[in-house]
C-alpha cells in the first residue's frame, strides 16, 4: 500500500462515518478494551479471554449461530466500537448491546451512524420483526442515538445494575416492524393501555 493511500474499510453495513464488519484478529486488543469500558458487560473482558472466544473451534471469529460481534470502524480505518447481536433462532427478533469508545469528540455522530447503519442493514437483508438494544439509563448519549434512529423505550428495569457504585435502571429500546405493529394482538394491548 502506498504511503499516501488511505485504508478504506469494507463491511456488512456502511454509514456516513462508520462501517460495521466482522471482528478481525488484529482488532482483539482494542475490542477487549472497548468491552471492558461498556458498563453493561458483566464479566471482565481480557485479551486472553477474548482471544479464546475468537479461536473457538465450533464458532470461530466471534461470529456464531445465535450471537455475533460487529466491529464498528471508521470508514478510513480504526475500530471505535462494537455491536453485539443475539437473535431468536432466526425468527426475526434481535437483541443487541453496543458501545462507542468513550471520550471521542465525534462519539455522538459515530454512535448514531452505527445504529442507523445496523438498522438499514437488517431491513435490507432480513425481515426483522423487532430489534432491541439494552442501555443503562445514565447513558443518555446512547439513548439519544437510539431515539434518533427510530427506537422507542419499551421496558425499564429499575435498580437492576450497578453503575459507578450506584444501582441504575437497564432500559430496553426497541424498533418494531410494521407487521408486528399492525398485528391484532398488538392493537388490543395498545387499546387496553
Amino acid at each position: 500500500m502506498d504511503a499516501n493511500e488511505t485504508k478504506i474499510e469494507k463491511g456488512f453495513a456502511e454509514g456516513e462515518h462508520v462501517v460495521l464488519r466482522p471482528v478481525l484478529e488484529a482488532d482483539l486488543a482494542e475490542l477487549a478494551r472497548l468491552l471492558a469500558e461498556n458498563p453493561l458487560e458483566a464479566l471482565p473482558w481480557t485479551l486472553q479471554r477474548l482471544r479464546k472466544k475468537f479461536e473457538d473451534k465450533d464458532e470461530p471469529g466471534l461470529w456464531g449461530k445465535s450471537q455475533r460481534y460487529f466491529a464498528i470502524a471508521r470508514r478510513g480505518g480504526g475500530v471505535v466500537g462494537y455491536l453485539k447481536e443475539s437473535d431468536d433462532s432466526n425468527r426475526g427478533m434481535y437483541w443487541n448491546e453496543h458501545h462507542i469508545q468513550d471520550g471521542l469528540e465525534d462519539r455522538a455522530a459515530l454512535g448514531l451512524d452505527a445504529v442507523s447503519a445496523y438498522l438499514a442493514y437488517k431491513q435490507k437483508w432480513h425481515n426483522p420483526l423487532r430489534i432491541s438494544f439494552d442501555v443503562l439509563r445514565p447513558e443518555e448519549m446512547k439513548i439519544d442515538w437510539l431515539e434518533q434512529a427510530g427506537f422507542e423505550l419499551e421496558l425499564t428495569q429499575e435498580r437492576i445494575m450497578l453503575y459507578l457504585g450506584q444501582p441504575e435502571a437497564r432500559c430496553l429500546y426497541t424498533w418494531f416492524s410494521e407487521e408486528l405493529l399492525s398485528a391484532p394482538a398488538w392493537e388490543e394491548e395498545e387499546a387496553g393501555s
